[in-house]
């Protein structure tokens, strides 16, 4: 056990090896402050012992001083240059600093030193897949698990590098073994229900996701995927809790992913909005009403004196933020926020997020409410032909769609006229295309 102050010692009346021991047990307890002292004192008096440099090196990383980190480390390499554990060390803090391809050489260099080094595999492996080099990283990752068997977080790795490979099956295999050690991981579960909603064996997934509620009865992403799955107890919206992990999850990789889906929502909100104003008008309060990334708001940019983003996802919230097009970004449920409004606002978009709604009436009464007289309600969703008795329905990939019929009667129950209604190819999704409306409507 550490306690509560920092080890009160003389250097010279210890040994390196104890001193240093005290600094790590410090590091890895994240006491920075108080293990920067000892290391301090250590460099001084023993510059050139390779275990000193080597976590003085991961201490600086950890502080954010990679240039500094890098160059502990080497130092430590040089003096002993079959150093495996610094290697690897070296290939994290390179990969962290954006520079992948010498982290693989880093690693390639730890793995050569020590075969057996399961660390490095792996880390090998995820750095391989991030170049989209899946061979090579498949083969890292199978290597670690040859190492080390029983490791859940290998198994993980594997099945995300099959996933990514178009291999389901291999995939679902991968994963149900990660479940098996680890039976308590939220992302294996969801990973698997997935792989297998890909390879279209649904009712497949249905024991996963029980077997998920056994471990984590309220969960939102398993109860959400029950929903879609089963069709039974549907409610009326996702959840709140839902749209948030979906998407503090997903932002990361939101607008990289989108392109490979050929993502067209906000390109037609924008050729919507460019159809009903001057582009050199500038008066306009627009809102964007689950903002997301902030796709549209450089598009909406020139039309606004305001322009307020909102969403539920703090991450999506982050990366609209660096856009630097809105001058309010807001964390809240886009009806709830609307809802606190009242002629505020003469432009209101929301580009593929009304399709985490089934029952539309409370957002369109809100957005009547909200918008002033005149003013532009622009949204996609997706198309439903299967006419439910509802006007809606939730799909199997976790998102509702919509009759046209629906959408005109609950527009008009809210005050709002349709001026433009058009059929729209939106997205694919797992290789097929994904029908929806854009929909232009005012208020009355």
């Amino acid at each position: 056990m550490l306690d509560d102050e920092p080890p009160d010692f003389r250097i010279e009346e210890v040994s390196p090896e104890l001193a240093l021991s005290g600094a790590i047990r410090l590091l890895q307890a994240n006491r920075l402050d108080d293990a920067e002292r000892i290391f301090s004192v250590l460099l001084e008096n023993y510059p050139d012992i390779p275990e000193i440099l080597h976590f003085y090196g991961i201490l600086a990383h950890r502080r954010g001083r990679d240039d500094l980190a890098v160059e502990s480390i080497e130092k430590a390499i040089a003096i002993a240059p079959t150093y495996a554990d610094a290697y690897n060390n070296l290939g994290n803090i390179y990969n962290k600093a954006g520079k992948p391809e010498k982290a693989v050489d880093a690693y390639r260099r730890a793995i050569e030193l020590n075969p057996g080094n399961v660390a490095a595999h792996n880390n090998l492996g995820t750095v391989l897949k991030d170049l989209e080099r899946f061979e090579e990283a498949a083969e890292q990752f199978a290597k670690a698990i040859e190492l080390m068997p029983d490791n859940a977080e290998l198994y993980h790795n594997f099945g995300n590098i099959f996933r990514k490979q178009g291999k389901f099956g291999e995939a679902a295999q991968a994963y149900r073994r990660a479940i098996n050690l680890r039976p308590y991981r939220s992302d294996d579960y969801e990973n698997l229900c997935h792989v297998l909603y890909l390879q279209g064996l649904v009712e497949e997934a249905l024991p996963t996701i029980r077997q998920w509620l056994e471990h984590d009865p309220t969960n939102p992403l398993a109860l959400h995927r029950l929903h879609s799955y089963a069709g039974t107890d549907v409610p009326a919206r996702a959840s709140d809790d839902y749209v948030r992990m979906t998407f503090d999850s997903f932002a990361d990789s939101f607008d990289y992913v989108l392109k490979g889906l050929d993502y067209r929502a906000p390109g037609l909100v924008k050729e919507a909005v460019a159809a009903l104003y001057d582009r050199d008008r500038v008066d306009l309060e627009v809102l964007d009403a689950g903002c997301g990334t902030g796709l549209c708001g450089e598009f909406l940019r020139p039309y606004a004196r305001r322009l307020t983003g909102v969403d539920l996802s703090v991450k999506m919230l982050e990366k609209a933020h660096a856009r630097r097009q809105y001058d309010d970004l807001i964390e809240s449920e886009l009806t709830a926020f609307i809802g606190r409004h009242t002629d505020r606002f003469d432009l209101i978009v929301s580009a593929d997020t009304l399709v985490y709604f089934g029952d539309l009436s409370a957002v369109f009464e809100r957005v009547g409410r909200a918008l002033r007289r005149g003013g532009y309600f622009i949204f996609t969703v997706e198309r439903n032909d299967e006419r439910p008795s509802e006007g809606y329905k939730i799909n199997l990939h976790g998102r509702y769609s919509h009759t046209e019929d629906y959408l005109r009667r609950e527009l008009e129950s809210a005050g709002l006229s349709l001026r433009r209604g058009e059929q729209q190819m939106l997205r694919y999704e797992a290789g097929v295309p994904v029908e929806g409306f854009l929909i232009v409507a005012a208020r009355s």
